[in-house]
């Protein structure tokens, strides 16, 4: 039988964030095959044996990341969301959202995709989590253009999931350029071609 998880003292949260948020910026900025333990122990101000006591294995660690990277972006695309009106307002959201973010990472691109990109066993439970959010974040979509077929007459004919998934898709190829060029006309153009979506 599994033991429950023991609550952590304020304490001990405090340093468990110190090397979750140690690892955040060094696995998004370097990669995973390219960050180890001991950058992340030196980042954090963490000992060796405390880091291990709360995380037995890098891949333990990337996956705790990948749960807080998780938390962070969903938060502030629901924030994002959250600050318009109308369901058309909405729908465009999410691309201006992930514009400001890629200008924000220097076209550093998602971290969910980048992770997967590294590492090819689909059954990896790095690949699991980091697939938890692209679901998820699919379904936020297909959401927003249900919330909008529903909204208006001249709405009605659109078929939701295709929208969605061109939606995405487009976002995906925002997402590439933008690295490939370090530039701003990859999700310039993103806005115009969802935008045409619903015309």
């Amino acid at each position: 039988m599994n033991q429950p998880k023991k609550k952590l003292t304020a304490k001990s949260q405090k340093t468990r964030q110190k090397i979750i948020d140690a690892a955040f910026e060094l696995f998004y900025s370097q990669g995973y095959q390219s960050t180890t333990m001991d950058q992340v122990i030196e980042a954090s101000g963490v000992s060796k044996p405390t880091v291990y006591i709360y995380f037995s294995s890098k891949e333990v660690l990337c996956v705790e990341y990948l749960k807080e990277r998780h938390h962070r972006e969903a938060t502030s695309l629901t924030d994002a969301i959250s600050q318009v009106d109308t369901p058309y307002q909405r729908y465009m959201s999410v691309v201006y959202w992930l514009r400001e973010r890629l200008i924000a990472s220097n076209y550093r691109g998602c971290g969910f995709f980048n992770m997967i990109a590294e590492i090819p066993d689909p059954e990896n439970p790095i690949i699991v989590e980091a697939k938890r959010f692209v679901d998820n974040f699919r379904s936020k979509i297909s959401a927003l253009v249900i919330d909008l077929q529903q909204s208006d007459a001249k709405y009605q004919i659109l078929d939701p999931q295709h929208i969605a998934d061109a939606y995405y898709l487009i976002l995906c190829g925002a997402i590439m350029a933008s690295q490939e060029y370090r530039d701003t006309w990859p999700s310039d153009r993103a806005v115009q071609e969802i935008e045409r979506l619903i015309q």
